[in-house]
Formats: structure tokens, sequence, C-alpha cells
């Protein structure tokens, strides 16, 4: 029907009729909307949580990841002949598993973080109602 309507408005008398009509229409409209947004709402709250569970499940399996690794570096056994190095090779060496010993603390800390981020982003969704436009098909002869 909107396809075939001609995009001319009707004459004034059918615009004042309509005008009056839209105190009756508006709430049931507006409650339309409501219920529509409603329904779309607690489907998009089951998907949100499944993407924050997917977050947080990415987040800690990669920072667990990093932390494997990390303790099979500091945790491997010395087979560097340290008397080898130089004294500033041997200081460097010592700094490099310091540092990572360090990083490897911040890990547990740093995946709490990291989820507690991700929780309060996905917390309480607010729903948005957008504009929308009504139109009014009028009937040839009616206009």
């Amino acid at each position: 029907m909107l396809a075939a309507a001609e995009k001319r408005e009707p004459a004034p008398a059918m615009r004042e009729r309509l005008a009056a009509l839209w105190p009756t229409l508006a709430p049931a409209l507006e409650q339309s909307l409501e219920a529509r947004m409603n329904d779309r709402l607690k489907g998009l709250q089951n998907l949100l949580a499944d993407q924050e569970q997917k977050e947080v499940t990415d987040i800690t399996s990669i920072l667990r990841e990093l932390e494997k690794a990390i303790r099979q570096e500091v945790d491997e056994p010395q087979a560097i002949q340290l008397e080898l190095f130089s004294d500033g090779e041997r200081d460097q060496y010592r700094r490099n598993v310091a540092a990572l010993q360090a990083r490897l603390a911040q890990i547990p800390g740093e995946i709490e973080q990291e989820t507690a981020a991700i929780r309060t982003r996905f917390a309480d969704p607010q729903p948005r109602l957008f504009p929308v436009a009504v139109v009014f098909l009028v009937p040839k002869r009616l206009a």
C-alpha cells in the first residue's frame, strides 16, 4: 500500500481530522512499541549474557596461556652455563627472570580486573525506544 501511495498532502480538513485522532491512537501505539521493546530486550539479554560469558572465558584462557608460557620459561632448569656469560649478561639474565616472575605474579589479579571490567560493561543494559514515524494513508475519495 505504501509503494502505491501518492506523495501528496490531504486536504486541510482531513489533516485536522487525523490530528484530532492522534490523542486516541498514541497510547495504543506507545504501548505496542514498549511491548515490542520489552520482548526484544528479553531476547537480547540472553544474547548479551552469552557474549559476556564468552568474553570472560576468552580473556581468562588467554591470560592462563600466558601464565603457563611464562611459568615454563621461569621453571625451566637452568641448562645455561652462566659461568660462560659475562657479568653483564648474567645480570641481564637475572633481571629477565625477575621480570618474568613479576609478570607471573600479576596475572591472577589481571584476570580478576579484566573479568570485572567485562561484567561491568555488560551489567544493567538499558533498552532504548527510538523515534518512530506514523504515516496515515488516506484514500483519494477522502483526501
